[in-house]
């Protein structure tokens, strides 16, 4: 049995500067302890880095999966749209259910100090049509056509 997660938030929600006068930053502590919890290696400067770097109207779904635990996952749709102006992204996590009450208290905590939360879901089978691979490539048309794709990893 697992647990669904699923965020809509800034990009910037992802990361913390611990030293406001350095620009080096690191995962969200929250975040990583999700992360931690999930067992899954998810490269959150590395995928920060790429968002800001990409053009508008591209992005792709990025799955990382525990090996162990296939079912377990962490999910990032890096889409950009071309008309927001706040970066924002969706993310959020599938859980089993021995580890529900730990990552929802962490979830519920990470949304609640974002500056930019737009959406918060919970529940089973959230992340369904996300991780439906016969959904994909995904259709986006906003002067041209773009194709998303969903990319996993097993990490």
């Amino acid at each position: 049995m697992t647990y669904d997660f699923w965020i809509m938030a800034s990009i910037m929600e992802l990361i913390e500067y611990p030293d406001e006068a350095s620009d080096d930053y690191q995962a969200h502590p929250t975040l990583q302890a999700i992360i931690d919890v999930l067992d899954i290696q998810v490269p959150i400067a590395e995928i920060y880095e790429r968002y800001l770097n990409q053009s508008i109207h591209t992005g792709h779904v990025l799955v990382f999966a525990n090996k162990q635990l296939p079912h377990v996952c962490v999910v990032l749709d890096t889409y950009r749209d071309p008309l927001d102006q706040h970066d924002l992204i969706q993310f959020g996590w599938r859980v089993n259910t021995k580890d529900v009450r730990l990552v929802k208290q962490l979830t519920r905590e990470l949304f609640d100090h974002c500056d930019e939360g737009i959406r918060y879901e919970e529940g089973q089978s959230i992340l369904y049509q996300v991780l439906q691979e016969q959904r994909y490539p995904r259709q986006f048309y906003y002067e041209t056509l773009y194709e998303q794709q969903m990319k996993k990893f097993w990490v």
